[in-house]
């Protein structure tokens, strides 16, 4: 009989498989349009009123939070602002512009829109969802170390160079996004976010270290917090 939270994995797992497919579609569309070099006026034309889009969208990506431990309470303090940049940004993305309405009235830039879907199609979507892509691939990653690991240090697999990969992992994620879709919010929320998620890596390791002990002093000497590169000191 399944738990709870093997139910909760699945549908992590379906969320985060359809937000891979969002990403990939998003890129290759990105990519006709380098190759043809056109664009159709439906495409420099942001969508509106698509709350169903809304909804799916922040249901993907929030979804895979449930693939990620929640060891100590903090945890949930960066998760929500996690979720609270994941609803601002795609409430502008397919419900109502408002960065866009904003800069256009204030600036009176009248033809922003466009250039803006002009930056996102040819800059913003393909790099963008490539970094968000590496950040889904770090969660699945880690979620799978830890799982293998049950109630295990997990030292293995992308644990073998990070500590945190599922926190980079959604940083990236929230980055990514950033670069495919720049909102004001999320430019307010996100280095609050990586402030957050740092901070708790941080309480993460005491938490640890206090169960684990010398073994994950010893792992946590070799092994740097976010980034694999020896030369780089957390």
């Amino acid at each position: 009989m399944r738990t709870k939270r093997d139910v909760l994995t699945i549908l992590a797992l379906i969320g985060t498989a359809a937000a891979l497919a969002g990403l990939f579609i998003g890129i290759g569309h990105s990519l006709i349009v380098w190759a043809t070099g056109r664009v159709r006026e439906s495409d420099l034309a942001i969508t509106r009123g698509r709350w169903d889009l809304v909804a799916v969208s922040i249901a993907a990506f929030m979804a895979f939070l449930a693939l990620i431990p929640v060891r100590i309470k903090r945890d949930w303090r960066a998760h929500g602002i996690y979720v609270a940049f994941i609803i601002s940004l795609f409430a502008e993305m397919f419900g109502f512009p408002l960065t866009v309405y904003f800069l256009s009235t204030a600036f009176g830039l009248t033809v922003f829109e466009k250039k803006f879907m002009l930056y996102m199609l040819r800059i913003g979507m393909p790099i963008g969802s490539l970094i968000t892509f590496l950040g889904v691939l770090l969660v699945l990653l880690g979620w799978r170390e830890v799982y293998r690991a049950k109630d295990r240090l997990a030292t293995q697999g992308i644990y073998r160079y990070l500590r945190h990969p599922q926190y980079l992992g959604i940083l990236l994620v929230t980055a990514g996004w950033l670069v495919h879709w720049p909102t004001i919010p999320g430019l307010v929320m996100w280095p609050i976010l990586a402030l957050l998620y740092y901070r708790l890596a941080l309480q993460e390791d005491r938490y640890l270290a206090g169960k684990f002990g010398e073994e994950f002093w010893t792992y946590a000497k070799k092994t740097p917090m976010f980034l694999p590169l020896r030369v780089i000191k957390d």
